[in-house]
């Protein structure tokens, strides 16, 4: 798994890239299969390209939603709290 964190890039809106704020979001674009990690702040034109590993390397609770198939998103109110999954 490790390799595969390493090797795979996500898309972090600019709070999340610089630590300020917490991901709330994730997402398993279905287009490119590229991830996004969204904050409190709105997913804007200017997010960060980064390796999700260093965001699992942050926040471990991130693996628990690292199954999420293509097309599917994961929200949460708050670090620690329970993912609630989506389709779409």
């Amino acid at each position: 798994m490790r390799h595969w964190l390493l090797g795979t890039h996500c898309i972090q809106t600019l709070e999340v890239f610089e630590r300020r704020e917490p991901v709330l979001f994730v997402a398993n674009d279905a287009d490119d299969g590229i991830w996004q990690l969204i904050g409190t702040t709105d997913a804007g034109s200017s997010g960060k390209i980064g390796h999700l590993y260093h965001s699992i390397e942050e926040d471990p609770t991130l693996i628990e939603v690292l199954d999420l198939a293509p097309g599917h998103s994961a929200s949460r109110a708050r670090v620690g709290g329970s993912w609630d999954r989506h389709l779409g």
